[in-house]
């Protein structure tokens, strides 16, 4: 019982620490420095996910749910997070003018609510909007 409560524990910091996250890239958007909002960028990403933002780049989307899955001790409900935080990064990159590396990224948000919408045993209008506007955004 000891060690379910352990877990549960660990399994709500990572939630919140993945909404700190969130919090902090949405924080580096509203401020429009970009040369600053990138440094920003890879440093809460390299901190809080043991991640880079290239080595992200380099991950083919089809490994992307695996990568945070695995590497990162994720749950499932921890990609919903996960692809909003993508879709910032994207959309961040793609303002700092690496728009290829930016739809990349996007691609990447797309293929775990996608993933999300085929496994989840929950319905989620959210995430259909959210599938919705990463293919209109990758269209143009």
């Amino acid at each position: 019982m000891e060690q379910r409560d352990y877990l549960m524990r660990q399994i709500e910091q990572l939630g919140e620490v993945l909404a700190v996250m969130l919090a902090r890239l949405l924080g580096i958007k509203q401020k429009g420095n970009a040369s600053l909002g990138l440094e920003e960028l890879r440093q809460t990403y390299k901190s809080e996910l043991d991640l880079d933002v290239e080595e992200l780049i380099r991950i083919p989307k089809e490994k992307i749910v695996e990568t945070f899955l695995k590497k990162n001790k994720l749950m499932e409900h921890h990609l919903e997070t996960i692809a909003e935080l993508l879709q910032v990064t994207g959309e961040d990159l793609i303002s700092y003018d690496r728009v290829k590396d930016g739809n990349n990224i996007l691609e990447k948000s797309l293929y775990i609510l996608e993933y999300l919408q085929t496994t989840s045993k929950v319905y989620s209008i959210n995430r259909v909007m959210k599938i919705g506007y990463l293919k209109n955004m990758l269209k143009e």
